[in-house]
């Protein structure tokens, strides 16, 4: 933006007081709008995930010398009490429960370590997830929402890994929920944020202001795409005897279709992602196509090599065009 100023000003042939009116017009010298705010929740946020951080390094440290009532009593006064100061201290409430949430995780792993429940690893994250919904659902914040939508991601992961899925059969019941499941995850931004429960994106145009925050969208792209594109390429390469496919196009078209989620969001970062997403997967699509059709490897390498740079290059100006079209609409509007 400076150097814009500057070539305005050469261009133009501004005066001194004219330049200075351009100056104050760009408002790069003003604050940032709600700069204060943002500040005080990330430090917030920080200061929770540290503090969850330094319990955990400090019961691992002193572990062997406790009884296991004085690790019991810890771990859950570790979660009750960020839960009662987020009833009494309201401005707090959403690093207060952050740091709930991460503290009943540590209290699940010991009581599965102390029992000896024989339980699979999804089923912690499930459970996780399950007890932290109520105070998440009462506080409806965007930190939150993001960290439960991590760990149902988690739990979903464990419970189909795409190793495993990518043996199934299209058919299959296994593979089929958790195609829908990972769709549901994509979704569940928009849902809560419709339904009332997740805070929207402030000033933005698409359905009065109702869409989802850039927190949540974003989370729920890191968390989906890199799964999406994990079960494309091992359908590709035929980990499943039938089916392969099926499973990359169908990958192919939710990972197109999560990229159209995000260009109407106008979110680049997100639209980046999914783009990148889509470019693995043709790419791969047409190494295992040149793979099949026995071509000489120098060719194969110029080939790839070439789609490569166009996919690349492809993205990279569809997103830069896409972004100054966005800015030039918010301008005008």
């Amino acid at each position: 933006m400076h150097e814009l100023l500057h070539q305005l000003v050469r261009r133009f042939n501004l005066e001194a007081a004219q330049a200075r009116q351009l100056w104050q017009m760009s408002q790069l010298h003003a604050r940032p709008p709600a700069l204060r705010g943002w500040l005080e929740g990330a430090l917030a946020a920080v200061a929770a995930l540290l503090l969850g951080a330094g319990l955990v390094f400090w019961v691992a440290a002193n572990w062997p010398e406790q009884t296991r009532a004085f690790k019991f009593n810890a771990l859950q006064a570790a979660v009750l009490l960020p839960a009662l100061a987020a009833l009494a201290l309201p401005r707090l409430r959403t690093v207060c429960l952050l740091l709930a949430t991460l503290a009943l995780g540590a209290l699940l792993a010991f009581v599965g370590q102390t029992y000896q429940t024989g339980a699979d690893p999804w089923q912690l994250f499930a459970a996780w997830a399950a007890l932290a919904l109520p105070w998440v659902l009462a506080a409806r914040r965007a930190l939150l929402w993001a960290a439960w939508l991590l760990l149902a991601a988690l739990a979903l992961a464990l419970w189909g890994l795409p190793l495993e899925l990518a043996r199934y059969e299209l058919a299959h019941p296994r593979l089929q929920l958790a195609l829908a499941g990972w769709a549901l995850l994509l979704a569940l931004p928009w849902l809560l944020t419709w339904l009332g429960l997740a805070p929207p994106r402030h000033a933005h145009w698409l359905a009065g202001g109702r869409a989802p925050s850039l927190l949540l969208m974003r989370v729920a792209a890191l968390a989906v795409l890199p799964v999406w594109v994990a079960m494309g390429l091992m359908g590709l390469i035929g980990l499943i005897e039938r089916g392969g496919g099926a499973l990359y196009a169908i990958c192919l078209l939710l990972t197109a279709a999560a990229g159209g989620l995000m260009a109407r969001l106008r979110d680049v970062a997100a639209l980046g992602l999914a783009l990148l997403a889509l470019d693995l997967l043709l790419l791969a699509g047409l190494g295992y196509g040149l793979l099949k059709s026995n071509t000489n490897v120098m060719g194969m390498l110029l080939v790839g090599t070439v789609v490569s740079a166009a996919c690349l290059g492809g993205s990279a100006a569809l997103l830069l065009r896409l972004q100054r079209q966005w800015l030039a609409e918010e301008g005008c509007g």
